[in-house]
């Protein structure tokens, strides 16, 4: 196994039990601070900044527009952390072998197109083998199946 498919392997099984959580309406921020019983001013004052302030940040991250560093901040302020993790739709080693197998197709595709204008394409679908394609994307091109 080679070092990037170990890696992939580490990471779909780190990252398999990570939750999809998604914020709460109205973002972390002002739930954080509703729940512990803080009001804008102290939160605020905590921050450094105005009331003004702290109801700007809880509108920019509502809206997904707020800055790593001041969600952290904010996140300090209120005694918490912030926890940021790419958690793969589908495994990653998954991920890999579905994109090698349409990248085999793609190849094989364009090889049966070519050969049908030669008229050659007869023994062409027999002969072309699959498994053994896909395997050779990730054993010899894998860094060309994100091209």
């Amino acid at each position: 196994m080679n070092a990037r498919a170990l890696l992939r392997r580490q990471l779909d099984e780190r990252l398999r039990g990570l939750p999809r959580t998604p914020p709460p309406a109205g973002g972390w921020i002002r739930t954080i601070r509703t729940a512990l019983g803080m009001t804008m001013a102290q939160l605020g004052r905590r921050l450094g900044v105005s009331t003004t302030g702290i109801a700007e940040l809880e509108r920019r991250e509502d809206r997904g527009a707020i800055t790593l560093s001041k969600l952290r901040d904010a996140a300090n302020a209120l005694e918490c952390d912030v926890l940021i993790a790419f958690v793969p739709r589908v495994p990653l080693t998954e991920m890999v072998r579905q994109r090698a197998i349409a990248k085999a197709q793609e190849e094989q595709d364009r090889l049966l197109h070519t050969m049908t204008l030669e008229n050659q394409h007869e023994g062409v679908a027999r002969s072309a083998d699959p498994d053994r394609s896909v395997d050779h994307w990730l054993a010899k091109r894998a860094s060309l199946l994100w091209d």
